[in-house]
């Protein structure tokens, strides 16, 4: 392995080793100063973050759990560019009895030229599960838009409780993620050219 791929992916795994350790300045320890943030699809309404709000975004998050780690299931190296994707398992043991979380996410992970600093990640996450951590567990500030009146009473998102149809916002973020999905897989097909094949 050249030294650059070397580098890219020991950056790569410092990233994800950071999530595990439930640890701010662990997490932040690659990240370039520039760094941004964005969660997707864009319908969850989660706002992009610099540097400073994803520390606060990941203290509040990091408070939920007592145990969590990021599993990546494959990685795959865009090269010289500095481009990453990382398919990855987040399992994490909630606090205050409150179980095991499981969830997936694929990242776009870009780095620095010299590949040793993070300076975007683009994740793409499970929205089902991400508005679940919203109702459930997250903190004030997760920032994911849900519609409280449709919690887990049986009478919203699908459920078919009391003779109701599906949300109509709930049908439009279904039809966003398939989008997004088949935009991610073409885009891996565009960038795993000369990589994987």
């Amino acid at each position: 392995m050249d030294e650059g791929r070397r580098r890219r992916h020991e950056t790569v795994n410092t990233l994800l080793e950071g999530y595990g350790s439930l640890s701010v300045s662990q997490l932040l320890a690659t990240m370039a100063p520039e760094f941004h943030h964005q969660v997707l699809p864009e319908s969850l309404g989660m706002v992009p973050r610099d540097l400073e709000s994803f520390a606060q975004h990941a203290a509040g998050i990091f408070s939920i759990f007592g145990q969590f780690r990021m599993e990546p299931k494959s990685v795959v190296d865009g090269g010289p560019g500095g481009m990453m994707v990382v398919h990855a398992l987040m399992r994490g043991l909630l606090k205050g009895g409150a179980g095991e979380w499981k969830n997936e996410c694929v990242m776009l992970i870009q780095l620095s030229p010299d590949g040793a600093h993070v300076v975007r990640v683009t994740e793409f996450v499970d929205s089902a599960k991400a508005m679940e951590m919203a109702r459930k567990h997250a903190p004030d500030d997760f920032g994911c838009k849900y519609d409280e009146n449709d919690d887990d009473d049986g009478k919203g998102r699908g459920h078919g409780g009391g003779g109701q149809t599906a949300n109509p916002n709930s049908m439009t973020l279904l039809f966003g993620v398939g989008v997004a999905e088949i935009i991610f897989v073409i885009y891996l097909l565009y960038t795993a050219q000369g990589v994987v094949f």
